[in-house]
């Protein structure tokens, strides 16, 4: 049932919703919201369920026109998507320096032997797994903004740090130098990639968040493409050693966008800088069908031992981990790849932004597919595996005097990098609660530091250029990727066909349609599996 009553003047409000439901297994809800000038301020707060910072529920419960609401969205994309994927392009520059200097003389000139450049290339995305489950779940449980004072303006601020520290790896003499510095700057780097994912979830419709991870994970594709030919540029500098040169660029750069970025990045819908306040309130009403709550600042232990029973969980970070080992192994040794495969070292430069061509297609793509045709986003994470699949394959059995065969190889085996928004988009519209949230999303975070610190490791120097053991691991996880994404899709539509069923037994007594009821779910923090009404996108 759903029972209202509103009194409003110049010197009082009142609101009250209540919603029952049982039947269908949603947990009694009720949302109170009493407003009056007298109230005692700790009073007031105390009988409200919803987030202290979240739009008064009640308040605006009409549904925006498709004219409104199509406004407010080329509005958030006119000020959040450039601004998220120029931070996570300049991110992924810095981390892929390392690979492209491997070729410009910084292996002989710090004296790397055996395997520490791998160690060097596999500690650099040991993001401070530390760091990322203290200072990420602090910020994201919590809703921090990412852009205001230095306890919750850590992405700005680490953004300033890596900048520096990548500039400070020019000054390396030896490995010891390098594994320190890449060590700092993967601290440095954690925070970026769960914050934008949880911003996505905050500010879209789960319809229309595949399309926006893909759009700021562009930036990863596009900053690889342009790495190629500004190295290639970079190469010929003789006034400076070429792959010096390369840091202390990157890093200067990176450090003016961070400072830039500092104003950038708004906090939630309900604060964003470039919307009026009846925007804002329209932006939190947009996401209100997603059912997977807007903000709350308790850090709620229900839903974090909810994250660890859940299998859903696991299956995210197992996926992660099966494209993040390829991503690792072959970011970092892409161009010790091709040019064993026969190439100049100018040349490899300039081939390697072929593979990036691949990703930004698939990328594109596979995301605007999963937006047009529902229930594709699995489909398309399996045609990436497979394509990767391919490529490994191809590199690995073809001879050697077909170079330009196993140069097709290198491009295909970037295709992994279409599941990477996918993934992101499948954690953020279905998983509720935002302590919930934000626990899966570290874990997965930390399945992706994982798989990239193990990545490089099983590439052995003795088996260079050719790397047969680390192809093989390659073909392994992928093969495992493929799979689980087919599991993971029929786990879903198992547990949506169940709920089906247990609402069609409570239809005659149960009005799970009544006004306000989709927006009081979304504003009070529930979990995906306390809300029976929740059904996962696959």
């Amino acid at each position: 049932c759903v029972e209202s009553a509103t009194t409003d003047s110049q010197t009082h409000h009142k609101y009250n919703l209540c919603v029952y439901s049982s039947k269908i297994g949603l947990p009694s809800l009720l949302i109170h919201r009493q407003k009056l000038t007298t109230m005692d301020p700790e009073k007031r707060k105390s009988s409200m369920a919803v987030s202290d910072d979240a739009v008064q529920v009640g308040e605006v419960l009409e549904r925006l026109s498709p004219k409104e609401d199509k406004r407010i969205r080329r509005k958030l994309d006119r000020c959040l998507l450039p601004v998220m994927a120029l931070s996570y392009a300049f991110q992924y520059l810095d981390k892929s320096a390392l690979a492209s200097t491997a070729i410009l003389g910084l292996r002989e000139d710090l004296k790397l032997i055996g395997d520490e450049y791998s160690w060097s290339s596999g500690r650099q995305v040991y993001h401070g797994i530390h760091v990322s489950c203290t200072l990420d779940r602090r910020y994201q449980s919590r809703c921090r903004p990412p852009s205001r004072s230095l306890d919750t303006n850590a992405a700005a601020v680490f953004s300033l740090m890596w900048g520096a520290i990548l500039m400070l790896t020019a000054a390396c003499h030896n490995a010891s130098g390098l594994l320190a510095v890449r060590f700092f700057l993967g601290i440095a780097e954690s925070l970026i990639a769960p914050g934008l994912t949880i911003m996505i979830s905050m500010f879209y419709k789960r319809s229309e968040q595949p399309l926006r991870h893909s759009a700021w994970f562009l930036g990863n594709t596009i900053a690889g493409a342009l790495s190629g030919l500004l190295n290639y540029s970079i190469g010929h500098i003789t006034s400076i050693t070429p792959w010096k040169a390369t840091f202390l660029i990157l890093g200067g750069v990176t450090i003016a966008w961070a400072c830039l970025s500092i104003f950038l990045l708004p906090d939630t819908p309900d604060t964003a800088w470039f919307l009026s306040k009846e925007d804002r309130e329209k932006a939190i009403i947009r996401v209100q069908d997603n059912l997977t709550g807007i903000k709350n600042n308790e850090f709620k232990w229900e839903q974090c031992r909810e994250a660890f029973t859940d299998p859903k969980t696991w299956i995210l970070v197992a996926l992660q981990i099966c494209f993040n080992i390829p991503n690792g192994g072959i970011t970092s040794f892409r161009s010790i790849i091709i040019k064993g495969i026969g190439f100049s070292t100018f040349d490899t430069l300039l081939l390697q932004m072929a593979p990036y061509g691949l990703q930004l297609f698939l990328v594109v793509v596979c995301t605007v597919g999963a937006r047009i045709w529902e229930g594709t986003r699995t489909y398309c994470i399996m045609l990436c595996f497979a394509i990767a699949l391919l490529g490994a394959a191809l590199v690995r059995e073809l001879p050697d005097e077909m170079r330009w065969g196993r140069y097709v190889g290198t491009i295909l085996v970037g295709g992994y990098s279409g599941c990477f928004p996918l993934v992101m988009s499948l954690l953020s519209s279905n998983v509720g609660g935002f302590t919930k949230k934000t626990t899966v999303n570290a874990l997965t975070f930390i399945a992706y530091c994982a798989g990239n610190i193990i990545g490089p490791q099983l590439f052995f120097a003795k088996e260079a250029p050719k790397y047969n053991s680390g192809f093989v691991a390659m073909m392994v996880c992928l093969s495992s990727g493929f799979l689980l994404a087919f599991i993971f899709r029929l786990y879903l539509i198992w547990v949506n066909r169940t709920r089906d069923r247990e609402c069609a037994d409570a239809a005659d007594s149960t009005d799970i349609d009544a006004p306000g009821l989709e927006v009081a779910i979304a504003m009070e923090d529930m979990t995906d599996m306390q809300i029976r009404k929740f059904r996962y996108v696959y």
